[in-house]
């Protein structure tokens, strides 16, 4: 099953403009995946600098932000406590 599969999926709209098998992808281009598996896989392409991935993908590589080291520590020493 594929996403697009899915009941209620919410519809998508494509970034990659051109993709092309991922072993094809010159300096400069988006190295993020779009479909295919093992050696079909395919990439974006898109321009992106020196960058790994262009930015609509760089957005989605990049997760949430990290908290300050400091506050990690007390988040996970809240945690430990609650557990207490």
């Amino acid at each position: 099953m594929q996403f697009s599969d899915m009941p209620n999926a919410p519809p998508r709209r494509a970034i990659a403009g051109a993709p092309r098998p991922w072993l094809t992808r010159l300096d400069g281009e988006c190295a993020f995946p779009v479909d295919g598996g093992g050696l079909t896989v395919r990439a974006c392409c898109n321009p992106c600098g020196k960058a790994v991935y262009c930015p609509p993908h760089a957005a989605i590589m990049r997760g949430p932000p990290a908290l300050p080291t400091a506050e990690l520590e007390l988040e996970i020493i809240r945690f430990l406590e609650r557990r207490r």
